[in-house]
């Protein structure tokens, strides 16, 4: 008894150890169906014949096709008389079957064909109208499909196609109304006398395929062509900008005519319109502007409730409704590219990512990384609201290496306790950033490295460029403060000045032989030590890094944290009016825009109120004020247009930029100095290392009030 018991366990154990390595019914099933895609016939009888003898096939279309293919390799043998009765007793197979087989494969000539008769008969042509109606239909749809072999054009192709569609799919929709041939599948399955898989299949093909509104789909398919025509235009090598803005057009026609085609034709349904119509009108709605797309989404989704939308469209929609509102996506559908780089939007509840999306319809997201040009999964730096972040930055050649990890709160997702730590990595094209003398330029604008606007967030930054000065980004500082500049020292050449209060290192091209005078140096010098006393803080005891970039090309000149990079053509500017330049306005810059940030790049604030600060400089010094005022009074009355300094937001126009940079100081300088010097010191040491809206500003400086509704 006992020997019978050990040898019972080790066949036991055997059994369970096969079993743990046998392929499943289902993964036999892709296998098979691929390769039949990949006309390996002789690879796909292997494995149905592999799928029957471990698991018996049941389902109709692939015991038909395990049929077939026997017929082919293993021809009048008793396995395919025995394929032949399992399909004779399947309930989906009719007269019409053996019709077929009679006529393609001469199985009428069997031995046993009468008994097989015997056994179909009783079923007859289950519906001999319905079948030779889609019959007819289908022999036009291939016909059409077997011009793309021979040596017509792809837009010949497509022409004929819509022909047949538009004899074929209101036939098909008149045959549905007639037969109710999907409910009466669907009621026989219900009760176990039709092949649920079989009836799954005939669910999806008539969806995906079925066009039920033939005007509707006659009026949108140009809206879809025109649509996808221009996006690929993004991958001919032509401008960006302009390509961009026909895309715009396009995308402001085709909303006008889907807005019209739903007011004449109703809102595209599943069982109203057909899967096509519902595509192509969610696709333009995608592409529509967030009011549109959240009134479509609406209408989908009441339908999708009823399973009358396509439920992958619903999540396309729903998350790029949501990354409007700035809110975390759901299901993983939206890419955000930028400076370069494409990283996720913001996803909400990573860890059931893949459940929802199957959810959907949608495949896993590891899966659908490629579309997105995404060699792995990550959000885009520019979005996610970091509380910590840590950066490894590593040169190669003209590449930028980046990765390193951020932490999601805890709040913002369904887990509790600790934040979760996720990992990335990404790469910048240096060509992008790289000046001609050799000098890497990552400013804060860029947006490279982790920020969300208007918010103080964290960051630490690990460089490995030993043949480079590496200036900024080196400790954890506010995401403003985010900005790397790194020079060549084999070109680049370091004047250190002693100030009282801290250093200040003047980078220069080694190269360049120009005498710079020792006032250029003293301005930097002095209006830093006075808007130390401006504001009582001295920032910090680092060294201020002065950076000027030798490329001609780099015209551009911005105030960083404890740093200013200016191009060669501002020491021109300095030479000409050397006392009211832009030397003064900068250095202002490192407490008005560094020491304290002002929300959504407001330029009255940032720079109008930066204006003003450097007036009182001037004016400290005995030297260079009164002409500052009178270049003001000059520009102002080249100004075609008094605008309103409240309803200044941007810089695109030259109106613009008097009412910022010349009207507003202006204005400012006449009221009493005192008043406004106290209300802006004091917003300062308020919001030292914080971001201030205008909302804010109005609430703190009342006395200025009058000034920022003035014209």
């Amino acid at each position: 008894m006992k020997k019978t018991l050990i040898v019972c366990s080790v066949f036991l154990l055997f059994a369970v150890t096969t079993l743990a390595q046998t392929p499943t019914y289902k993964e036999l099933s892709e296998t098979a169906y691929n390769l039949l895609k990949g006309q390996d016939y002789i690879g796909a009888h292997k494995a149905f014949h592999t799928m029957d003898s471990l698991y018996g096939i049941s389902d109709f279309e692939a015991l038909y096709y395990y049929y077939s293919l026997s017929h082919d390799f293993v021809h009048d043998s008793e396995a395919e008389k025995a394929l032949m009765f399992r399909l004779a007793h399947n309930k989906c197979c009719d007269m019409r079957y053996l019709d077929d087989w009679a006529r393609s494969q001469q199985a009428d000539t069997l031995d046993y064909w009468n008994d097989i008769v015997a056994i179909v008969a009783p079923r007859g042509y289950q519906d001999t109208v319905y079948q030779n109606r889609l019959l007819a239909m289908n022999r036009a749809n291939n016909a059409a499909w077997q011009m793309q072999h021979g040596s017509n054009t792809q837009d010949s192709v497509r022409d004929a196609m819509r022909m047949v569609n538009s004899a074929n799919l209101s036939e098909l929709k008149q045959l549905i109304a007639e037969r109710g041939y999907l409910k009466q599948a669907k009621a026989a399955a219900d009760s176990n006398d039709y092949d649920p898989e079989w009836l799954g299949h005939l669910i999806k093909r008539d969806r995906q395929v079925s066009i039920y509104d033939t005007v509707f789909y006659t009026r949108i398919e140009p809206l879809f062509q025109a649509d996808q025509e221009v996006r690929h235009l993004l991958n001919k090598g032509l401008d960006e900008d302009s390509v961009l803005r026909v895309i715009h057009e396009v995308d402001s026609v085709n909303l006008i005519a889907l807005k019209q085609l739903i007011a004449e034709c109703g809102f595209p349904t599943l069982s109203r319109s057909g899967y096509k119509c519902c595509d192509y009108a969610a696709l333009i709605a995608q592409h529509s502007p967030p009011e549109y797309l959240h009134w479509f989404l609406e209408q989908a989704q009441a339908a999708a409730d009823s399973g009358d939308f396509i439920p992958s469209w619903i999540a396309y929609m729903t998350d790029r409704d949501l990354t409007h509102q700035d809110k975390p996506q759901i299901y993983g559908t939206q890419g955000f590219p930028l400076d370069g780089l494409t990283g996720m939007a913001l996803i909400d509840d990573v860890e059931h990512l893949n459940e929802r999306r199957r959810s959907m319809d949608l495949e896993p997201i590891e899966d659908y990384l490629p579309y997105m040009d995404m060699p792995d999964f990550y959000f885009h730096p520019s979005l996610v609201d970091y509380r910590q972040y840590s950066l490894n930055l590593h040169i190669e050649s003209d590449t930028l290496r980046v990765s390193g990890f951020y932490l999601i709160p805890y709040d913002t997702t369904t887990y509790s306790g600790q934040p979760i730590k996720v990992d990335t990595a990404y790469s910048l094209p240096l060509a992008d950033y790289r000046t001609a003398d050799g000098a890497i330029v990552l400013r804060r604008e860029g947006n490279w490295y982790p920020h969300i606007n208007g918010e103080l967030l964290t960051a630490q930054v690990h460089i490995k460029a030993d043949d480079y000065y590496i200036l900024g980004g080196t400790e954890w500082l506010p995401s403003f403060d985010i900005h790397l500049v790194l020079l060549p020292k084999d070109k680049y050449a370091c004047k250190v000045i002693d100030s009282p209060i801290r250093p200040f290192h003047f980078y220069r091209l080694a190269s360049d032989t120009t005498h710079y005078p020792e006032a250029y140096y003293r301005e930097f010098v002095d209006s830093y030590n006075f808007y130390c006393s401006f504001f009582g803080d001295t920032l910090t005891d680092k060294p201020m890094n002065i950076v000027e970039i030798g490329d001609p090309q780099f015209v551009m000149c911005q105030s960083l944290r404890d740093m200013i990079i200016f191009g060669h053509y501002f020491y021109d500017v300095y030479t000409m009016i050397p006392d009211f330049s832009w030397i003064p306005h900068e250095v202002a810059h490192q407490w008005w825009g560094n020491g304290i940030f002002f929300e959504f790049r407001d330029y009255v604030l940032s720079e109008s109120l930066n204006e003003y600060i450097k007036l009182q400089f001037l004016k400290s010094r005995g030297r260079g004020y009164e002409e500052q005022i009178a270049y003001y009074k000059t520009m102002m009355e080249r100004a075609e247009k008094k605008l309103p300094i409240a309803d200044i937001h941007s810089v695109e126009s030259q109106d613009e930029s008097i009412a910022i940079y010349h009207a507003a100081p202006y204005r400012l300088s006449l009221m009493k100095a005192t008043s406004v010097n106290t209300a802006l010191q004091q917003l300062y040491r308020k919001y030292k290392h914080a971001v201030v809206s205008r909302d804010t500003f109005l609430q703190e400086c009342k006395t200025l009030q009058k000034w920022l509704k003035s014209k």
